[in-house]
């Protein structure tokens, strides 16, 4: 084989296993919070086009006394193109992860920790997950080991 055209069929194929990340990465979210009042946190959403059309969900996922739970949570647009708002509505005991998506899947996801102070630990950004897989991995130490298979 030539050796140019080995070169070019290696670019290529490097360019077409890079272009699902690369087109991906244009659209992605980051969970603030909370705000002053302890209960109010803020999604800022992120596109390389405003007149992308977004259809944000979230849910708290977490452990509490050992047992799994989910709690829906209700994402309020501001007037900031691209931000929203949202209270906590689940306990303030246990262990807990907010897992947001920027639509139907297989739309990029965002897994934040929550501290045990309800302050946001990190941000984390899936495109070929909803992120369900890698809460459920990070809380699992803290479930009853009769839990686990939930």
């Amino acid at each position: 084989m030539n050796p140019s055209f080995r070169s070019l069929a290696a670019a290529a194929a490097l360019l077409v296993t890079m272009a699902p990340a690369a087109s991906a990465g244009s659209l992605h979210a980051k969970i603030e919070g909370p705000a002053a009042d302890g209960v109010t946190y803020t999604v800022r959403t992120y596109a390389c086009d405003e007149n992308t059309a977004l259809e944000p969900w979230a849910i708290a996922e977490g452990v509490l006394d050992g047992k799994p739970q989910m709690v829906l949570l209700k994402l309020k647009p501001t007037s900031e193109h691209g931000v929203y708002r949202f209270e906590r509505t689940w306990h303030e005991r246990g262990h807990w992860m907010i897992r947001l998506s920027l639509g139907h899947p297989p739309a990029p996801a965002t897994v934040a920790t929550v501290n045990a102070d309800g302050t946001i630990k990190s941000n984390k950004l899936y495109y070929k997950s909803d992120g369900s897989q890698e809460c459920r991995k990070a809380l699992k130490p803290y479930m009853n080991p009769s839990e686990e298979g939930c």
